[in-house]
């Protein structure tokens, strides 16, 4: 199965949990809502949840790192923190060397050539990173470095010995970096666990929101308000930022956002740092085609008594077999009001995902069905073919009346 298989079977996995459970998303979106008035208990339960998912070397490794930071000769003979990554990752840090992680299967590698399919791992341009980066971040770092040093030292640092604690902090970031992309696949495959073996709500949940409703840009929006309201310090602020364009980046290379919706929200905003944030945010993103295919399910697009519809449903396609007769079963669901609104294709798609042999090409009935949309008199025609569509129509009408 290839990765696109993966994501639509999550997606449409997630898409039927949350149509059986309207209530507790709608729980979630008002979590979601409170934590522009200050309520933060759904980011306390959803850090909560990424904590669960930690791999147990990854736990290792940080407080290896945070021992090292607070007292290097504290960890000289400490092993426990290292994994099957170090030769690899000890290549990728001091070398320069590429590792490819494919989260899809775990597995990890070496490699000379990017792969746009793959996570790859890279630490030559950290340092023209650390070099470029905001002035805001930079005091950031600097007051850490301060601190670190404050308990031992009484007099200001000398600017070879803060050029030397810089260059510890970028090869510690490095590290950190490296070793938190090697953990990825364990971390899915943790995540993974806790959806679908274990059925975690919230985790059903985020993915909804983020994939399907708009979830970045709505906490973006909270995030925005934050700031209009004074609520934020100028180190908050580079956050939001920095966060702002990472939401930006990533719904648009997921389709799961457009950059027209992004642009309104940057028209509504009453924040000046945050429109330009957004503005020039999108000028340098790739757009990639708007919005993820429709893929809702029959229990998303149905009205009324769902078992009692996908009954009649499959009784209709064992009747009726023929492709293009499919055109005629949407249309008898649209006129008895049994149906959401929705174009052919998304009705195919789900139509595919309740049976499991294949229905032929679509080509033929969306053709026909936006023939009957857009002249319904064409089933008063004399044609032979529209008139068996007739026949057919009112026949389906009559027994879906009883579907409510």
């Amino acid at each position: 199965m290839t990765e696109k298989d993966n994501t639509m079977t999550a997606n449409r996995t997630v898409r039927e949990w949350k149509a059986k459970h309207k209530s507790e998303y709608e729980s979630f979106k008002r979590q979601v809502a409170a934590i522009g008035s200050g309520d933060l208990s759904l980011m306390e339960r959803t850090i909560g949840l990424l904590d669960d998912c930690m791999p147990q070397n990854a736990r290792n490794f940080y407080a290896y790192i945070f021992k090292y930071i607070m007292n290097p000769d504290s960890v000289a003979d400490d092993q426990a923190a290292f994994s099957d990554y170090d030769q690899l990752a000890a290549e990728c840090i001091f070398h320069h060397a590429m590792i490819k992680v494919d989260s899809s299967t775990g597995e990890i590698e070496e490699t000379k050539t990017p792969d746009s399919d793959s996570i790859i791992i890279r630490t030559d341009d950290l340092g023209e990173s650390f070099e470029s980066m905001p002035s805001s971040m930079k005091c950031v770092l600097n007051d850490l470095i301060n601190q670190l040093v404050a308990s031992g030292i009484d007099t200001p640092l000398a600017d070879q010995d803060r050029i030397a604690l810089q260059n510890l902090a970028l090869l510690v970031t490095k590290t950190v970096y490296v070793y938190s992309l090697l953990f990825v696949p364990e971390y899915l495959e943790q995540l993974y666990k806790h959806i679908v073996v274990e059925g975690e709500p919230l985790a059903y949940c985020i993915y909804f929101f983020v994939t399907f409703d708009h979830g970045l840009r709505q906490i973006a929006d909270v995030f925005s308000k934050q700031m209009v309201g004074g609520q934020s310090t100028s180190f908050t602020a580079e956050m939001f930022r920095m966060c702002l364009r990472t939401f930006i980046a990533h719904s648009l290379s997921n389709r799961t956002d457009t950059k027209e919706g992004w642009m309104q929200l940057a028209n509504e905003t009453g924040n000046d740092d945050c429109w330009k944030e957004i503005m020039f945010t999108l000028r340098s993103c790739q757009s990639h085609g708007g919005q993820q295919k429709d893929c809702r399910s029959l229990d998303e697009l149905l009205i009324g008594d769902k078992e009692k519809l996908k009954s009649l449903i499959k009784d209709y396609l064992n009747e009726h077999p023929g492709a293009s007769r499919l055109a005629y079963l949407l249309y008898a669901l649209r006129q008895t009001g049994h149906i959401e609104s929705c174009n052919y294709i998304t009705f195919h798609r789900a139509l595919q995902q309740m049976v499991s042999k294949p229905l032929g090409g679509h080509d033929v009935p969306q053709r026909r069905y936006h023939e009957l949309m857009a002249n319904p008199k064409l089933l008063d025609s004399k044609g032979k073919k529209w008139q068996q569509a007739q026949s057919i129509i009112d026949h389906w009408i009559a027994l879906f009346h009883g579907g409510k």
